[in-house]
């Protein structure tokens, strides 16, 4: 079983690495960059804003009664 795990990990650290260097290439590189930066912070924007809805949401739905007589 760590022969496998192993290779998992190293399979993930290539392709952080792939993604990592074809991002940045295409950042750097060509005329998609300001595409690319635009898409990046509208996407962590659109995750930033899901968390805190899905907190929102949590908060009002789970709402348990807990009235102590």
């Amino acid at each position: 079983m760590n022969g496998i795990e192993k290779i998992k990990g190293i399979v993930l650290i290539l392709i952080a690495i792939s993604f990592f260097t074809a991002y940045t290439y295409t950042l750097f590189a060509t005329d998609f960059g300001i595409l690319l930066l635009k898409l990046t912070v509208g996407v962590i924007v659109g995750v930033i804003f899901f968390i805190v809805g899905w907190i929102g949401v949590t908060l009002t739905v789970n709402e348990k009664n807990t009235n102590v007589k």
